[in-house]
């Protein structure tokens, strides 16, 4: 319980720290145009854009909130390990590989490192797809906790 302070600043640094930064990790992100009032659009002049222009600037505001978000996380990490709140191998910063809907009580995850995790606890929830979610496992006195962006958190235990 004493690591709950770190997984929430980790979580919120991955998931929150743009307005934007859900649209922006999500596939659905509705672009500038869809995520401005028409007034702020306008004000900024981005009627003026090409359609391509336009894409190209939703594609850079996706990748800047990505990266942005990674380096604020690595620095809250960095940060935790330091104040000695928790060790390297305490915590765990990946994404599920593909799409997200839910676990079923024997859900086995697939992270982008490489690493697979299998569901510990007996519990099914379901959530609205999100692909390829941030997550970050923590680990406590009864093993691995899994907070998944967009989809709460489920114990775990590694499977390779």
């Amino acid at each position: 319980m004493k690591n709950f302070p770190i997984v929430v600043l980790l979580f919120l640094a991955l998931c929150v720290l743009s307005p934007i930064s859900a649209w922006a990790q999500a596939a659905e992100f509705p672009g500038v145009e869809k995520a401005m009032s028409p007034q702020e659009y306008d004000a900024a002049g981005l009627q003026k854009l090409t359609p391509d222009e336009r894409a190209r600037l939703d594609e850079f505001i996706r990748h800047f909130v990505s990266s942005s978000n990674q380096v604020a996380a690595q620095k809250a990490v960095d940060r935790a390990v330091k104040e000695r709140k928790a060790t390297p191998p305490e915590i765990i910063q990946s994404r599920i590989v593909g799409p997200f809907t839910g676990y079923n009580g024997s859900t086995v995850f697939a992270l982008e490192n490489g690493q697979r995790w299998r569901q510990s606890q007996p519990d099914s929830r379901y959530f609205p797809k999100v692909e390829s979610p941030p997550v970050i496992l923590v680990k406590d006195t009864f093993g691995y906790h899994m907070y998944i962006a967009g989809g709460g958190d489920v114990r775990v235990s590694r499977v390779r």
